[in-house]
């Protein structure tokens, strides 16, 4: 990375600052340089641990409140004394904030993973880096950026789902697929690897995520949404019908 002339333009991809030609440009870069993946990946993973953190932890009113009766200011009291006590404050919320980060979020790992995948999706300026709601643009795409191959469903006309495009993303130091769906107002990640020698993991939840996951024909599939779990019931559905012949 530290010799590659795409450094500077990798950290305003990342941050949605480059004009559309030139996102173009670096997001294909990036497809046949593993040190500029390598780093996109780690900024992706950085602004995601910041911004999901935002997002899922809030100090308790109680906390809130204490914090604002010791900052006020009172009768006799110096300006040293209230600044002291203002760090002190900031450092019991840190530190709150840490402890709540820390716990687990998730029934595994590779689940926790892929709901900060799923997160950063949704965040994202750039959700996708293949855009199409066609099967038949999306599934080519990944060859050659994946050692295995899977099938997409046909969309009827009247399903509720609409095929909004793909990524490759790393989960436990894996390549694997991201194709994105939506239904309605919700989107829903459709992840897949190669299956590892565990069956696969139960089903799950965490953060108001829904995960759905199974293996078949040697790929490891899951589903995360926010949508109502029937959602995601039908779709695994159509996807394991398209994948039952593979």
């Amino acid at each position: 990375m530290n010799n590659c002339e795409w450094r500077e333009k990798i950290s305003l991809y990342v941050d949605g600052e480059l004009e559309p030609a030139a996102e173009q440009a670096v997001a294909a870069h990036q497809q046949s340089c593993a040190n500029c993946s390598a780093a996109m990946l780690e900024l992706q993973e950085l602004k995601k641990s910041v911004r999901v953190a935002g997002k899922r932890f809030t100090a308790p009113p109680e906390l809130y409140s204490s914090v604002r009766k010791q900052v006020a200011p009172k009768a006799n009291t110096g300006r040293l004394w209230q600044w002291s006590t203002l760090a002190a404050s900031l450092v019991l919320l840190v530190a709150l904030a840490l402890m709540l980060y820390s716990r687990p979020r998730a029934a595994s790992a590779t689940v926790a993973q892929l709901i900060d995948q799923h997160v950063t999706m949704l965040a994202s300026l750039n959700p996708v880096d293949v855009i199409s709601n066609d099967t038949h643009n999306v599934k080519p795409w990944y060859q050659g950026r994946l050692p295995f191959s899977f099938e997409l469903p046909e969309l009827a006309k009247d399903s509720p789902f609409t095929l909004l495009g793909g990524r490759v993303v790393y989960a436990e130091h894996a390549a694997g697929a991201e194709v994105v769906y939506q239904v309605r107002q919700h989107k829903i990640s459709v992840f897949v690897f190669q299956a590892r020698d565990v069956h696969g993991e139960p089903n799950a939840g965490g953060q108001n995520f829904v995960v759905n996951s199974w293996q078949q024909n040697g790929l490891q599939f899951y589903v995360v949404t926010d949508a109502a779990k029937e959602n995601t019931e039908r779709l695994r559905t159509l996807l394991e019908e398209a994948n039952h012949s593979k």
